[in-house]
C-alpha cells in the first residue's frame, strides 16, 4: 500500500524538524499513542501538524472530512494486517484532520485494547460512542470492552452496562453471532454457564453458525455439557 505524497511529506518534515528538538516525549513515541498522546506540543510539531494538514487539505480540494475518513480506512486496513503501529499512526492523522471522526477514535480504541490497556480503550470508545452512528460493529466491540473490564476489574456498573449493550444489539441484530459469542464468553467468565449455552444455542443457529470459536465451546463444554435440546 502507497502513502499520499503529503504523508510521506509529513514524515520527513516531522524527523527534519524534531532533529536536535528538546520534547518530554519523543515524535515517534507520541505518533504510537492515541491523540498523539494529548501532551502539549512544541513548535517545530505545530508547524509540521500544519504542513500535513494543509498538504491534505490541497489533495482532497479542501474536503478535511473525506481525508480524515481515508487515513481512518487505512488505519483500519493496516489494523487488520496486525500491524499496529502504522494503525495508530493513520487513527492519529485521521484524528488530527477531525477531531470528531469517530471511526478513528474507534480504531485507537481497538490498537489499545490489542495491547491491554483496556482503561484506555474504553474511555476512547465511550468518546466514540455518539460519532459513529448507528454502526453495528462498533456497537458489538464496545459491548466486548465493557464486559472485558468489567470481568477484569469485578466492576459491577460495567457489567451492568455491558449486558445492556449486548441485549441492545440483540434486538437489532439478533443473529449477530459475535454479539451472542461475547455475550456467552461475559456468561461464562461469571460462571453463568447455563446462560452462556442459551447465548451459544442462538449462535449456533444462526446462518454464520461457522463464526462460533470452537476452543470457547469446548471451554463451556469442560465446565457444563450442552443441555439436551
Amino acid at each position: 500500500m502507497s502513502w499520499p505524497k503529503t504523508c510521506v511529506r509529513y514524515v520527513l518534515l516531522s524527523l527534519v524538524l524534531g532533529l536536535g528538538a528538546s520534547v518530554a516525549l519523543p515524535q515517534e513515541e507520541r505518533n504510537l499513542l492515541p491523540k498523539y498522546s494529548s501532551l502539549p506540543k512544541e513548535e517545530w510539531q505545530k508547524e509540521a501538524d500544519a504542513v500535513f494538514i494543509s498538504g491534505m487539505e490541497k489533495d482532497y480540494h479542501g474536503d478535511r472530512k473525506k481525508a480524515s475518513n481515508d487515513m481512518a480506512a487505512r488505519g483500519w486496513q493496516y489494523l487488520r494486517a496486525g500491524d499496529a503501529n502504522n494503525a495508530m499512526r493513520r487513527f492519529n492523522q485521521a484524528w488530527l484532520l477531525n477531531a470528531s471522526n469517530g471511526t478513528a477514535l474507534w480504531g485507537m480504541g481497538a490498537v489499545e485494547a490489542d495491547a491491554g490497556k483496556l482503561d484506555e480503550s474504553l474511555k476512547l470508545f465511550a468518546e466514540a460512542e455518539p460519532l459513529v452512528g448507528k454502526d453495528i460493529n462498533f456497537s458489538v466491540d464496545y459491548a466486548r470492552m465493557l464486559a472485558m473490564v468489567g470481568t477484569q476489574e469485578k466492576d459491577d456498573a460495567r457489567l451492568k452496562e455491558a449486558f445492556e449493550h449486548f441485549e441492545g444489539v440483540y434486538k437489532e441484530a439478533p443473529q449477530n453471532v459475535r454479539n451472542l459469542q461475547n455475550w456467552a464468553i461475559a456468561l461464562f467468565a461469571l460462571g453463568r454457564y447455563a446462560e452462556a449455552w442459551d447465548k451459544v444455542k442462538l449462535a449456533e443457529a444462526s446462518p454464520d453458525k461457522g463464526q462460533l470459536d470452537p476452543k470457547f465451546v469446548e471451554a463451556l463444554q469442560a465446565k457444563m455439557p450442552q443441555p439436551e435440546k
